[in-house]
């Protein structure tokens, strides 16, 4: 016995009711297409910008072609030429552009993000805070930089050394001394540059950093072009810093101008001489007459006189130029100046100092933390270390012994460190300035 569906012999009612569910169907099979090509386009490191020369590796070691929105895979490189820019889209919230001469290696498993620099210099701009189960790391030769939602330069000094600036937000830096192992943290807020300074001929303190504070002015100029092209990111950077837009905007634009003014300068040659050196001529001896002796001359009344007539006039000269010294000497002499009677000095008063204020603790802290993330093969969230780094806090409230609030910087602590396990404050240092 066969089923037959005849719509024709419907109710009205059923009708209605047959077409709702189909069109429910449709829209079902719509919102996850949508959905999954949403997720899709979230979740895919993807090619947004290129100037210049580019290229791109895969992890076999061939290369793929460079358009725009072509997919990167996890072991890919990019790589820019001297005059090459190239900014990829890591997902919808996270981008990361190369300047020229720079090379990057991308690693992505899951919810765990990992960019290596090993050539060059990069910006990265983050729009989201990540979700606690997400990792995001950017590392260099030595130096980790753990982003959890900020923008920032990363780059080496001229001496090679790794570097960071920050420009809005907060990270934390792990550098490690390959040498002796050890290793230090740190945390580097916007307005904030870090540089890693390593030493073999210790065990102890062989990983030190410098952390010093920048201004719209010290942004290098590459920093100051990827700000300047985003209103939004000026004004977050701005809102976090305090520094003022239209002197950035300012900084950018005398940047750019000096880079079109003076570009790259080719060592003029120096050139090569033309000049014939001309012979010296030959020294020809040149014959000596033979002396022919001189006889001399017949002493007479007239040359006795001259003689008596010439030591007369020696004699009166010498006595008129000792006449006319003395008279000089009479002239030029100044009688001793009566005593000038000294000035009464009223001293100044001197200002009121004003007491120097309170703007930062340099907090140091023992924590206990995992040696392994989340992702990693082998990870054991039972396997801890203890570790001790320095960071800074700016507006610490204080107790009533004026000693900065445990419960604020507990909070801190656990706001952005969420996997330590325990934590100790080893000791704290004030930073002050002096008002104008």
């Amino acid at each position: 016995m066969g089923f037959s569906f005849n719509i024709r012999k419907m109710t009205l009612g059923m009708k209605i009711i047959y077409s709702v569910v189909a069109l429910g169907i449709v829209a079902a099979i719509v919102i996850a297409i949508v959905m999954s090509r949403n997720g899709y386009l979230a979740n895919t490191m993807r090619l947004l910008r290129v100037e210049g020369t580019v290229n791109i590796e895969n992890g076999d070691g061939g290369t793929k072609p460079v358009i725009d929105n072509i997919r990167f895979q996890s072991g890919d490189a990019l790589n820019t030429g001297a005059d090459g820019l190239a900014s990829v889209g890591l997902d919808d919230s996270k981008i990361v552009t190369l300047q020229n001469d720079s090379r990057a290696e991308f690693t992505k498993s899951g919810k765990r993000l990992e960019l290596k620099l090993t050539k060059g210099a990069l910006f990265f701009n983050v729009t989201e805070k990540l979700s606690e189960d997400e990792t995001f790391e950017i590392k260099t030769s030595t130096m980790t930089a753990g982003i959890r939602g900020t923008s920032g330069y990363v780059y080496y000094d001229d001496e090679g050394r790794d570097s960071l600036v920050i420009t809005d937000g907060v990270v934390i830096v792990t550098a490690i001394n390959p040498e002796t192992g050890e290793r230090k943290y740190a945390e580097v807020r916007g307005g904030q540059s870090i540089t890693v300074y390593l030493y073999s001929d210790r065990t102890k303190d062989s990983v030190e950093f410098s952390i010093t504070d920048v201004k719209e002015n010290d942004l290098p100029e590459f920093p100051l072009q990827m700000i300047s092209e985003n209103e939004e990111l000026i004004n977050r950077v701005c809102e976090f810093t305090g520094w003022d837009k239209e002197a950035l905007k300012a900084a950018a634009s005398a940047a750019l101008a000096a880079v079109t003014a003076n570009p790259d300068v080719t060592a003029t040659p120096v050139p090569t001489s033309n000049a014939t050196a001309t012979p010296k001529p030959t020294n020809t001896a040149t014959p000596t007459p033979s002396s022919t002796p001189t006889p001399e001359p017949e002493e007479t009344e007239e040359t006795e006189e001259t003689e008596e007539t010439e030591e007369t006039k020696a004699t009166e000269e010498t006595e008129e130029t000792e006449e006319t010294k003395a008279t000089e000497t009479e002239a030029t002499a100044t009688p001793s100046p009566s005593p000038v009677p000294e000035a009464t000095v009223t001293p100044t008063p001197e200002p009121t100092k004003k007491p120097d204020v309170l703007v930062s603790y340099d907090v140091v802290i023992e924590a206990e933390i995992p040696t392994s993330n989340p992702g990693d093969v082998g990870y054991d969230p039972a396997a801890t270390e203890t570790i001790s780094y320095e960071f800074t806090i700016y507006d610490v409230p204080l107790d009533d012994n004026g000693n900065p609030d445990s419960s604020y910087i507990s909070d801190y602590v656990d706001t952005y460190y969420p996997n330590h396990g325990y934590w100790e404050i080893i000791k704290t240092t004030g930073n002050y300035e002096t008002p104008d």
